[in-house]
């Protein structure tokens, strides 16, 4: 996620497809992802929700689950609770924590978690630990998803995809301040990693399954089964 210039939820649902080349495409395949592995998923966690609207479009799809959102920002809380407030509300808890930070009392082993573009601004020791308390709020045969900016294995391949994000940026309107200020941001207020170290994280984590199943610009999607 990037948030350079995103001070608040509105602010955000309105930029982060200016910023994220086909940011909408993550969601839609998360659900067929879920659709697949665990169509009868019952309890679902998705931790540094936003502003629900992943949870939203889950809703619609797997209607005998109960949701569970977490977020470390009040505000993001506040407009997922109003965005899912016209549906049932006994489906939808809240929880306001780190992930690393949220009790296992608070949510149910989980069938499904997710984490959509937010432990990128984490050092390693904090990416290891988030990542074994993802795996701790899982089932066995559970479902791990994430989505999160990746760094290229070499600095021409670093080169090449600032040079396309800054094209897509401008291309979608945004000023030329805010693109160089959001490319700058890359290694000093977000660390990625190469696919291949969230490949073996999640392995080492102890998951069973652990695949990369979308990618583009510097985005990347995985899930891991434990």
């Amino acid at each position: 996620m990037t948030t350079s210039t995103i001070f608040t939820p509105e602010h955000y649902e309105k930029n982060i497809h200016r910023t994220i080349p086909h940011y909408s495409s993550f969601q839609k395949e998360i659900i067929d992802l879920i659709r697949t592995t665990k169509p009868n998923c019952e309890v679902w966690l998705d931790t540094g929700c936003g502003t629900g609207s992943l949870i939203e479009l889950a809703n619609e799809t797997f209607d005998e689950c109960n949701f569970y959102l977490n977020d470390p920002s009040e505000e993001m809380l506040s407009y997922a609770k109003t965005r899912l407030g016209k549906y049932k509300a006994e489906r939808f808890k809240f929880t306001n924590y780190t992930t690393a930070d949220l009790p296992l009392s608070e949510v149910p082993k989980c069938d499904v978690v997710t984490a959509i573009q937010s432990h990128h601004y984490l050092n390693r020791e904090e990416r290891v630990n988030t990542t074994a308390k993802c795996y701790e709020m899982l089932k066995k045969g559970g479902i791990f998803v994430t989505f999160e900016n990746t760094a290229p294995a070499t600095e021409r391949g670093i080169e090449i995809v600032m040079d396309r994000l800054r094209r897509f940026q401008l291309e979608c309107g945004k000023d030329s301040v805010a693109v160089e200020e959001n490319l700058d941001r890359f290694n000093t207020a977000y660390f990625p990693i190469t696919i291949s170290e969230h490949l073996e994280l999640l392995k080492e984590t102890g998951f069973t399954t652990c695949e990369l199943f979308w990618t583009s610009y510097m985005q990347a999607g995985f899930y891991a089964i434990k």
